[in-house]
């Protein structure tokens, strides 16, 4: 998950005081909900860790297993500001998909990996933080809101494709299916929607190619705010590229940085990432560069990457690409 900007944060109470009041709970009970949320909204954005533990003191006060999804489709499309716009103008659902994956962040959305499986498109929700239940509401409140607000885009529901949970049934598993309006699955190997490539084609209502332009442009300059509640990520991994594969131990990025070692890790877990994952993506990063665009064979690739042994890097870099250094050269000539 990424660090949730205020304003989406307080959307996100508001709609599920509702939710919870229409469901009969108390304006006690209601209040200490509201109180934990100003507790931990101090500052300008709030981390995940926070959105967490909100999201399952709601749940602890329902027997609803269905409450993140009728929250979710609360979340309406016109609620997002700039970045509603940019999605309300695009041309077609691929067009608003391409923005929810790259400016996702900007109203709290988990990150998405994207597999072409045949005729689908699969979002594979990725959540690095929370216990098994934090996981379990997040995908479910995050699912019914970009099944809704797709719906909403084309004025219509639309989607014939498929929802996999990696998750045993639950209670009330039934309804999930009529208020998603797709077939769910439980017990599957991921968390996952599943869109038939051909829905991807269908038209926005509201679509307006010059101002799409325009609301893109702003969803950058939101985006590029966000990021420096988020710098601390970034400013390793530039660390780390400056370093030339000779990567340096936590302590001292910590010294660069002119915070501590426990304080790194901490702005870290907000993030949903730790030192390890950045040198992993760094080492990657820098491997599929040499790989690409110079001769060095990949023993030479393995030692300024920081591997004593060929064989340790050939197995990190299939872990990470599916696919051995020697085959990602293949597939991508020396320039």
């Amino acid at each position: 998950m990424a660090i949730v900007p205020l304003h989406i944060q307080s959307l996100l109470l508001t709609q599920l005081l509702r939710v919870l009041a229409e469901d009969g709970f108390s304006s006690e009970q209601l209040l200490a909900i509201s109180r934990f949320h100003l507790n931990d909204s101090k500052d300008k954005d709030v981390n995940p860790i926070e959105t967490l533990k909100l999201l399952e003191l709601a749940s602890s006060l329902s027997d609803d297993t269905t409450l993140m999804t009728r929250l979710g489709q609360r979340m309406d499309v016109s609620s997002y500001g700039t970045f509603s716009f940019a999605l309300m103008s695009s041309a077609d659902l691929q067009g608003a998909l391409k923005l929810l994956l790259r400016y996702g962040a900007i109203i709290g959305i988990p990150i998405f990996n994207v597999i072409e499986i045949n005729n689908f498109t699969a979002l594979r929700i990725r959540l690095d933080v929370g216990s098994p239940i934090q996981k379990r509401l997040i995908t479910e409140l995050a699912f019914a809101q970009i099944l809704a607000n797709a719906n909403s885009l084309v004025d219509e529901s639309i989607f014939s494709g498929l929802v996999h949970f990696n998750y045993s049934e639950i209670p009330q598993q039934e309804s999930f299916g009529s208020l998603l309006h797709v077939p769910v699955k439980f017990n599957q190997a991921h968390s996952e929607i599943l869109i038939p490539k051909s829905i991807l084609k269908c038209r926005i209502s509201t679509a307006n190619p010059v101002a799409n332009v325009i609301f893109q442009n702003q969803c950058d300059s939101l985006l590029r705010a966000l990021n420096q509640v988020e710098n601390f990520s970034s400013a390793i991994r530039r660390i780390l590229v400056e370093t030339g594969g000779e990567f340096p131990m936590i302590k001292e990025v910590a010294d660069k940085l002119c915070v501590s070692e426990s304080t790194l890790r901490r702005r870290l877990s907000y993030e949903t990432t730790n030192f390890r994952t950045i040198c992993d993506e760094v080492r990657n990063a820098l491997a599929r560069q040499y790989l690409s665009n110079t001769k060095l064979t990949v023993s030479e690739v393995a030692s300024l990457i920081g591997y004593s042994e060929t064989v340790s890097f050939r197995r990190a870099f299939i872990r990470w690409n599916k696919t051995t250094p020697s085959e990602f050269r293949q597939n991508s000539p020396v320039k």
